[in-house]
């Protein structure tokens, strides 16, 4: 599988040259991003969704903007931390499933984001050591500390790839997805924070079918998405917060949730909230419907019976 070489520097070496983001712009691009986007200036003065949502599970690698984003975010909507916990943990179950019960062994993480403990790669190579992900994502930052993850486990295990699902074509094209799919076996791709990022002009669910389609027969999707069906108020709260710092977020209804998974076969219990797809017992006390106000699902395309769960 394609890598990309070892950083010159780690993570955590170059955070301490530039701690909070507020360096001097000469100084704003420490020496392991170098490299991702030449000529093109990095974007740390504007908050962006993965980096937010790092901040919230806890992270520390994110900048000034995307703290002040977190913490209004957590000060205005209680339990909201809590809630992006939630949908980390159902892709991490969902993953298991899938290496435990499904036998897949190739994985491929869109929108990956910041790593945040556990990492998803690490929960589908301590099911299946043998299996093999790529990372994908468009945000030079997120690349180079997934990047910084590529000496940990076996050669050939794990990639990263720059590439967004709004050019399917391109993503399925790098040489890091090609080589994934090259043994033809179904893959499973997690879309887990991106779609409500995508207007509806812009035709989501097309992107997500034209995805699919690359992939091997047989290939899986995990899905999660929110929802202000549960909690309307709140959810335009939490819209408002990220239309101010000037990210548009769709939170969708279930029926046009239940869109991107048309024509799939919904592993149980189907399209359900995230504390309620095979629930840990005290995740599912601790947050109802409303609270986590997100669905998710397992699909496999390209089976009869839209919607039917197996």
């Amino acid at each position: 599988m394609a890598a990309l070489q070892n950083p010159q520097q780690t993570p955590s070496q170059a955070r301490r040259q530039s701690a909070s983001g507020d360096a001097p712009a000469g100084a704003r691009m420490p020496a392991y991003l170098r490299g991702w986007a030449p000529g093109a200036a990095l974007d740390i003065d504007r908050a962006l969704p993965a980096r937010i949502d790092h901040q919230l599970l806890g992270g520390k690698d994110g900048f000034r903007a995307d703290r002040t984003v977190a913490e209004q975010l957590a000060r205005a909507v209680p339990g909201f931390a809590q809630a992006v916990e939630a949908r980390r943990q159902f892709v991490e179950r969902a993953l298991r499933h899938l290496a435990q019960d499904e036998q897949v062994r190739e994985v491929l993480i869109l929108g990956a984001g910041l790593p945040s403990l556990p990492h998803l790669h690490g929960v589908v190579q301590a099911e299946a050591p043998q299996a093999r992900v790529v990372h994908i994502d468009h945000d030079p930052i997120v690349l180079s500390h997934l990047r910084a993850e590529l000496t940990c486990p076996p050669p050939g295990r794990l990639a990263v790839a720059r590439g967004h699902i709004r050019d399917p074509q391109q993503l399925l094209g790098s040489s890091a997805v090609r080589s994934l799919l090259a043994a033809g076996r179904p893959v499973a791709v997690v879309l887990e924070s991106v779609l409500e990022f995508i207007p509806d002009e812009e035709d989501p669910r097309r992107l997500v079918t034209e995805l699919m389609k690359g992939l091997p027969h047989g290939s899986w999707l995990v899905l999660s998405h929110p929802t202000a069906d549960f909690a309307p108020a709140m959810w335009q709260t939490i819209t408002t917060i990220y239309h101010s710092h000037g990210i548009k977020i769709f939170p969708r209804r279930t029926e046009q949730i239940a869109g991107f998974l048309d024509r799939m076969l919904l592993a149980a219990p189907g399209l359900v909230t995230l504390n309620r797809w095979c629930p840990d017992p005290l995740v599912l006390a601790k947050l109802g419907d409303a609270a986590v106000s997100r669905y998710g699902a397992i699909g496999r395309p390209g089976l009869p019976g839209a919607g039917e769960v197996r």
